[in-house]
C-alpha cells in the first residue's frame, strides 16, 4: 500500500484561501459566448426574433444589445438588456441591425460576440405575432370590466381577441372582433384565464399571442392581532408585535404594519414578510394595526389595538 503523504499546514491554508478567492472573483476574460440563433446575416419578415446562445461557466448574466444599423455607428439602441438565462425574445420593426452578447459577473465580463440581422417588411400577416401590452403575463387583477391592450400590428385591419378558461387550449369563454388596440370583456368572473389576440386582414391572419390572467376580486381574510393584548402595558424595552396574516386561497399576500402615535400619526409603516415585528419605543401610548394586500390589490385591515410603554 502506498503511504500517505502529509501536506504542510501552510499549503492547506494557501489552497483554501485561493479557492475562496477564485469563487468570489472568477475572471471571465478569455471565455467566449457561442451565439446560436439567429445565424449571422439572417433575414426575416417575423416581427418577433428569438435570440439564443450557450451558457458560459461562472457567468451570472448576459448582456444583449441590439442597434440599428450597426454597432460601429448606431443610430438607435433598441435593446440593452441584462438577461439571467441564455435566451431573449424581442419585438423588432423592419430594418437593418446588429446584435451582440457578452457574459458578465460582478467582477468581469467576456468580449462581445456580434452578428447582423435584417428584418424585412412582411407582405402578409402570416408568421407575425401580436405584441401584448397589459396586463403582464400571469398578472392578478381585480378590475371589472377587464382592460386588455396590445400594440398595433402592421398590416392588420382588425383583431380577433378571445378569452379562454384555464389556459390557451381551454374552453372559449368570450370572443370578439376589435378594430382598436384594447378590449374590455364584461361579466368575467373570478378564475384563471388566457387571453389571446390575432391580427387579421382580408387576405391573411397572424399567429395568436396568449397571456395568462388571474381575476381575483375577493379581499383576503382579516388579519388577526395576537400580542400584545388590547390595552397592555409594556416595559421601556424592546418588544414584539405578533399577528396572523389574512388568508387568501387564490393569490399571494403581503402584510403592512402600521404603528401610530397618540394623535394617530404614523411613526412606523413597513412591509413585513413574517407575521412578527420587533421594535423599541420610548414611554407613551401607541396603537397598531395590520393590512393584508393580495396580488390583485384587494386588501383587508385588522382591528386597531393600543398599548402603553412605561
Amino acid at each position: 500500500m502506498r503511504p500517505l503523504r502529509h501536506t504542510p499546514l501552510f499549503m492547506l491554508s494557501f489552497f483554501g484561501l485561493t479557492g475562496c478567492t477564485d469563487i468570489l472573483e472568477k475572471d471571465l476574460t478569455g471565455y467566449g459566448v457561442v451565439l446560436l440563433t439567429p445565424p449571422d446575416g439572417f433575414e426575416t419578415t417575423a416581427n418577433v426574433v428569438h435570440f439564443r446562445w450557450e451558457a458560459v461557466p461562472e457567468a451570472e448574466g448576459y448582456r444583449l444589445q441590439l442597434a440599428t444599423p450597426d454597432m460601429s455607428n448606431p443610430v438607435v439602441f433598441l435593446a440593452d438588456s441584462l438577461v439571467p438565462g441564455t435566451s431573449l425574445s424581442l419585438a423588432i420593426p423592419p430594418g437593418q441591425y446588429q446584435w451582440r452578447v457578452r457574459a458578465e459577473n460582478p467582477n468581469s465580463h467576456t468580449a462581445w460576440y456580434i452578428r447582423s440581422l435584417i428584418v424585412s417588411e412582411a407582405s402578409s400577416l402570416d408568421g407575425l405575432t401580436p405584441i401584448l401590452a397589459a396586463p403582464a403575463n400571469n398578472a392578478a387583477v381585480a378590475a371589472d370590466p377587464l382592460v386588455l391592450t396590445w400594440s398595433a400590428l402592421t398590416g392588420a385591419e382588425d383583431y380577433r381577441v378571445e378569452l379562454r378558461s384555464g389556459g390557451s387550449t381551454g374552453p372559449l369563454v368570450l370572443a370578439e372582433i376589435v378594430t382598436g388596440l384594447s378590449w374590455s370583456p364584461e361579466g368575467v368572473t373570478e378564475g384563471t384565464y388566457a387571453w389571446g389576440v390575432q391580427g387579421q386582414n382580408t387576405t391573411s391572419s397572424s399567429q395568436f399571442s396568449y397571456r395568462t390572467l388571474r381575476v381575483d376580486r375577493t379581499a383576503p381574510g382579516l388579519p388577526v392581532l395576537i400580542s400584545p393584548a388590547q390595552g397592555a402595558t409594556l416595559p421601556n424595552a424592546p418588544f414584539t408585535l405578533q399577528w396572523q396574516s389574512g388568508a387568501d386561497s387564490f393569490t399571494l399576500t403581503q402584510d403592512s404594519l402600521y404603528l401610530l402615535s397618540t394623535d394617530q400619526q404614523a411613526i412606523r409603516s413597513a412591509l413585513v414578510t413574517n407575521a412578527v415585528w420587533n421594535d423599541s419605543l420610548g414611554p407613551g401610548t401607541y396603537s397598531w394595526f395590520v393590512r393584508t394586500l393580495d396580488e390583485a390589490g384587494n386588501r383587508s385591515t385588522s382591528v386597531q389595538r393600543t398599548f402603553t410603554v412605561q
